[in-house]
């Protein structure tokens, strides 16, 4: 009788815990949504207001190798409403086919949007600027499910590159 009794005891207790796991599992997970729609309306208001910063991880030049790890935190493209700043990595091609490690780096109150594009969860942004007698145009594609950008970068006087990363809104 007793070992029925316990036994009985240990199901109910099992039991009772496993019900307070659940809605601990309940309260987390709908912690966890509601965080996930915090943060797509925030990166969805900074994309709209063409507030945020790309962060670059890798660089893969058009017709110079492989995806180049960039290990350093001073690689981004800042867009302010009133100004742009590009401080990113380039490798460039010569004749003799040769890499030309370069930065490209500068600020300006002078760009242009030409496109902003959302399909539920992917945005697309295109800018452009000039500086230096070069025109750089800039795509961005941005999955908001996942958090991955990537950045291309198409001058008009030299190679296109490609960087994967990150947005963080301003």
């Amino acid at each position: 009788m007793k070992k029925l009794f316990l036994s009985l005891m240990m199901v109910a207790l099992v039991a009772g815990a496993t019900a307070q796991d659940y809605s601990k599992q309940a309260v987390r997970d709908a912690k966890r949504t509601e965080r996930k729609e915090a943060m797509v309306s925030q990166m969805t208001n900074a994309l709209q207001s063409h507030n945020f910063t790309f962060s670059a991880s890798y660089l893969t030049p058009e017709f110079a190798g492989p995806q180049q790890a960039l290990n350093q935190w001073n690689n981004y493209v800042t867009i302010y409403p009133g100004y742009l700043e590009v401080n990113l990595p380039y490798v460039s091609v010569a004749e003799n086919v040769t890499m030309i490690p370069k930065r490209i780096n500068f600020t300006t109150n002078r760009f242009t949007f030409w496109e902003d594009m959302n399909n539920g969860s992917q945005w697309t942004l295109v800018f452009q600027t000039e500086w230096d007698n070069v025109k750089y145009v800039f795509h961005l594609n941005y999955n908001i499910d996942n958090g991955l950008a990537t950045l291309t970068l198409v001058p008009n006087m030299g190679n296109t590159a490609s960087y994967t990363g990150t947005i963080q809104a301003n």
